[in-house]
């Protein structure tokens, strides 16, 4: 495998327009953000080229996405309705 064939997450933030630091989250959050297939070189996250391109043409070509659901939790607060002013 040649080294262009690789990309490293630098390489794919370039690629994604987004920067290293959200990507390397993406990873810990084990994001849907990401193109699948990613492995590890040494401790450096790694793409193959060619299943990047794929998945970006998947997606531009309308392919469903699969969505990450909810970690079970507390909810989320949700603002309160406003009150009827008393007067």
């Amino acid at each position: 495998m040649n080294q262009s064939e690789i990309l490293y997450t630098n390489d794919l933030a370039g690629l994604l327009g987004k920067t290293q630091v959200s990507i390397t989250n993406a990873i810990q959050r084990e994001s849907d953000m990401l193109p699948p297939g990613r492995f590890k070189i040494g401790r450096h996250w790694a793409w193959k080229r060619a299943t990047v391109m794929r998945w970006l043409d998947d997606l531009e070509a309308g392919a469903p996405v699969a969505t990450q659901k909810r970690k079970p939790g507390r909810p989320r607060i949700t603002p309160a309705a406003p009150q009827a002013s008393q007067g």
